[in-house]
Formats: C-alpha cells, sequence, structure tokens
C-alpha cells in the first residue's frame, strides 16, 4: 500500500508541473498570437484626399511617407499609376525589406497607367520609396462596404 501511495504521489505530481507548464506554454503562445491592430492605408503623409461620398474614397498618393508607416488595406482598392517614380519598396513588419505578396509585388513594380485591384486585408506592410528624388504619383479609390467582417479585430479603423 505504501508503495501504492508512494506512485500515486509521484504520479499526481507530474500531472500538477505538467498542467503547470501546459498553462504556461498556453498563455505565451497566446500573447505572440494576439492579433495586433494595425492602421489603415489612409490617410496618410503625402496622400490627398480629393473625393468621397457613400461608395468611394478618392486619394491621390505622391512619393510614400518618410517615416516607415506600417498599415493593412481596410478596403478593397483601384490604384491607378500616373507617374512612375523611382519605385517602391516593401517593409514587413519587423523592418526588414520584403518581397511582399506576389500581389504586393505586382502593385508597386507596374509601369504608369496601369491599374491594379487589391481586396481588403493585404498587408500588414510599409511602402517606401526606392529613389526619393522621384516620388511619382499614384490615384487610389477605396470602394466603401467592402471590409471584411473581421477587420475590427486587425485594424483600428474598421466601422
Amino acid at each position: 500500500m505504501k508503495r501504492l501511495n508512494r506512485r500515486l504521489v509521484i504520479v499526481l505530481g507530474i500531472c500538477a508541473v505538467a498542467t503547470v507548464v501546459g498553462v504556461a506554454v498556453i498563455g505565451a503562445q497566446g500573447d505572440r498570437t494576439a492579433q495586433h491592430k494595425w492602421p489603415p492605408q489612409f490617410p496618410r503623409e503625402g496622400a490627398t484626399k480629393l473625393f468621397e461620398n457613400e461608395h468611394v474614397i478618392v486619394w491621390e498618393q505622391v512619393g510614400r511617407p518618410k517615416e516607415v508607416f506600417q498599415h493593412k488595406h481596410i478596403r478593397d482598392i483601384l490604384n491607378f499609376g500616373i507617374e512612375p517614380g523611382g519605385g517602391i519598396g516593401v517593409l514587413n513588419p519587423d523592418g526588414s525589406k520584403g518581397a511582399g505578396s506576389s500581389l504586393t509585388q505586382s502593385i508597386y513594380n507596374k509601369a504608369p497607367n496601369g491599374i491594379t485591384y487589391t481586396k481588403a486585408g493585404l498587408g500588414p506592410h510599409a511602402e517606401v520609396m526606392n529613389d526619393p528624388s522621384r516620388p511619382g504619383r499614384s490615384i487610389f479609390v477605396e470602394i466603401k462596404g467592402t471590409e471584411p467582417k473581421d477587420c475590427r479585430e486587425w485594424s483600428t479603423a474598421c466601422p
């Protein structure tokens, strides 16, 4: 009987330690995977609102912000390249230079007078000018009502 009690105490002790470790691991993972809330693409430095109604918001963007501006797109967007400029690079959320998604690259490496369509949810990323002496110019049309249902979970600006 004494041996059974000792075995029971050891098993219960192991279970208690495993429970404490499990709770600690789950808590740490929860902290790491908690959703960060990102600001929207607009308004931002270099962007001027040209028009807004109940359906769209139209922005003119000259260059990109001088300071890194990590953001996430909260609406579907049409992007009209007007002047090519010196190109746009993409930065990952940790600040490292990234390729971004293939969609991101197709948007920022397009020729002038190109039109692209971007679904809400792209990002998070930051755009930086490859050649600040040639800022380039684009017109962005944000389409209202295209915000994803979970937008409030990852953006600071969702309705």
